[in-house]
């Protein structure tokens, strides 16, 4: 089906609901006898209301709940707007156990790699359709390239060996219309801009608007290179009433990373397209009831001179239904290969107050024939005194990279629980997980050329600690430990820890409640050596196995933020730690980066 027609059928679609117009909220009426505003409301000309009002818009693709307590971890627009954080890959570096393979600062490759797994231990999803690899590199998904300047949350829910991630774009409700300008600067010739447009209007249509233009020099004496990109995105939509509406939205990310004269990283230029086209159709207006969404997308990269073009399409067709204390869906995917087919169901449940219940199961057709399955349960049980238990169970049948075809199924049993006590001013969870040994044969990301594949990974026991503490308002000290106490796998070092100490107040009376905001930080990744961490390919010797060397690095940052314009600074591996997050590379010291935002709501 060509976009056209899908678009038609949208039209054709809404049109018999049209009588459903958009449901505003107006603002509440004076109460008798109010002339303060000192305007004649008998004159025809003042009856233009020129308030804001708030109007539907389309539902967030996410599994919806209720979930187990501690299953998911959830990032606004503030998580990523009002702190240190430039790409997906800085966002998922707060989940316990993630290790971040980083080639440099921003515009250098960044593999997420978690549970030993390669590939199959991240799953991306935009708007609820499978982000998937492309391109020069069709295993590993890199998500330093994953553009975070449309979203406004990202979901991460937590398997014992698996991250899935749902990424939602930014829905604007209110009538008045929302612009952003940002500039960036900073050391390696940094540079960034910014330009956002959100705007709806009263009869149900929006149309929003996002361009982020990066640049950075290389660095000497480290693996960091001359990168620039271009991500767009732009989004029309129609949404009349909360029963039902249609969007359409394009993802453009263009970037140029330059090669190094030695063996670190390949010139790479690629540019990657994504068209995707929604409807929703609800029985209720109150969001409870079934749904059902229709999404058509077309992803494709081009550019590139070590491969040809390459383009796929994907047809997401998902029936669900939300009651108060329980939800389930059931979504059926087509594609292009790799993965021709899948079919997903997926259900929540809230029986008895302190019992919630979730369990998913996923079948996958992939080409040459082959085939696999997904099946995860996990429940959660809220106890006196604050505490609760969690537990979760995953089983898997399935390839590590069905791009491939010398790939073979493999079964793995992982098994999760947790005691987490959480009050109002601290929150502790200690939990413990067992996962089976795994074999990944899907090399190694792009970019990084000193590792060029991951060996297999034994069974592993692993602890994994996760803490806040709040002492006083506005002072924060959080973290999370992991370490595989028997086994681990590659680039699942020993002792691995990430903590910080977060300061964040509006406290200066100066400025009107709420326009005044001041957030400092300083956090520190650290972890001792021992795991292997692949294989490194030498020019005069044979592959060898390389160890992962302890390493400590330390970042800061500060933003103020008075009404609508944010004023920030970032310092990363403050500490000028002489060395590198993959083997055979270093990250550059002090990597300082500094800039503001105006945000405007007229």
């Amino acid at each position: 089906m060509s976009r056209g027609a899908f678009l038609a059928a949208l039209l054709l679609a809404i049109g018999p609901l049209r009588g459903a117009t958009a449901q505003v909220v107006s603002p509440p009426s004076p109460p008798p006898g109010d002339t303060s505003s000192g305007r004649d409301t008998t004159r025809a000309d003042s009856t233009r209301d020129t308030l804001p009002h708030y109007l539907p818009v389309l539902p967030a693709a996410i599994p919806e709940g209720p979930l187990p307590r501690g299953s998911r971890y959830t990032f606004t627009t503030d998580s990523f707007a009002f702190s240190d954080t430039k790409t997906l890959a800085d966002l998922l570096a707060h989940i316990p156990g993630v290790y971040v393979a980083r080639g440099g600062p921003y515009g250098q490759a960044e593999a997420v790699l978690y549970g030993g797994r390669g590939p199959p231990a991240l799953e991306v999803y935009w708007d609820g359709v499978p982000y998937l690899p492309l391109g020069r590199d069709s295993v590993y998904l890199d998500p330093a390239r994953i553009p975070l300047s449309p979203l406004e949350r990202v979901d991460v829910i937590v398997l014992p060996a698996m991250l899935r991630v749902y990424l939602v774009t930014a829905r604007q409700s209110s009538s008045a219309p929302t612009s952003e300008v940002g500039i960036t600067t900073g050391v390696f010739s940094t540079g960034g801009y910014r330009g956002t447009f959100l705007k709806r209007w009263r009869s149900g249509i929006g149309l929003s608007l996002v361009a982020d233009w990066n640049d950075i020099n290389d660095a000497s004496g480290s693996g960091t290179t001359a990168f620039h990109d271009v991500d767009l995105w732009l989004k029309g939509e129609y949404v009349p009433s909360p029963r039902v509406g249609a969007s359409f939205q394009i993802v453009s990310t263009d970037w140029d990373r330059s090669g190094t004269t030695d063996p670190l990283v390949n010139p790479f230029h690629s540019k990657r397209v994504s068209d995707l086209a929604r409807l929703f159709v609800a029985l209720r207006p109150d969001g409870f009831g079934p749904r059902l969404d229709l999404t058509l997308a077309t992803t494709a990269t081009s550019r590139d001179t070590a491969v040809a073009d390459r383009s796929f399409q994907q047809l997401n067709l998902e029936l669900s239904s939300l009651w108060p204390r329980a939800s389930a869906g059931l979504i059926a995917r087509l594609q292009s290969d790799p993965i021709p087919f899948e079919l997903e169901a997926r259900a929540a449940w809230n029986p008895v107050f302190p019992l919630t219940l979730a369990v998913d199961a996923r079948h996958a057709g992939y080409a040459l024939g082959k085939s696999g399955d997904r099946a995860h349960f996990a429940g959660s049980l809220d106890l006196p005194l604050g505490f609760s238990a969690r537990g979760d169970v995953a089983w898997g049948n399935d390839l590590d990279a069905p791009a491939r075809a010398d790939d073979s199924v493999q079964t793995t049993n992982d098994l999760f629980g947790a005691i987490r006590w959480q009050s109002r001013w601290a929150t502790l969870e200690v939990g413990g997980a067992r996962r089976d040994a795994f074999a990944p044969l899907s090399g190694f990301p792009a970019g990084l050329l000193t590792v060029s594949a991951l060996a297999p990974t034994p069974a592993t026991n692993y602890l994994s600690i996760q803490a806040s503490l709040r002492p006083v308002p506005g002072l924060t000290l959080s973290g999370w430990y992991f370490d595989p106490v028997r086994g681990g796998g590659e680039f699942e070092p020993p002792k691995h820890a990430r903590y910080a100490l977060t300061f964040y107040s509006k406290f200066w009376r100066t400025y009107r409640s709420g326009i005044f905001a001041l957030r400092a930080e300083a956090a520190a990744e650290s972890w001792t050596g021992g795991a292997g961490a692949g294989v490194v390919r030498g020019p005069t010797t044979p592959t060898v196995p390389l160890t992962l060397a302890g390493a400590t690095f330390i970042d800061l940052n500060v933003e103020i933020r008075i009404a609508g314009v944010t004023i920030f600074w970032a310092n990363r591996n403050a500490r000028a730690f002489r060395g590198g997050y993959v083997p055979g590379t270093s990250y550059p010291s002090t990597y300082q980066s500094y800039g503001v935002r105006w945000r405007f709501t007229n």
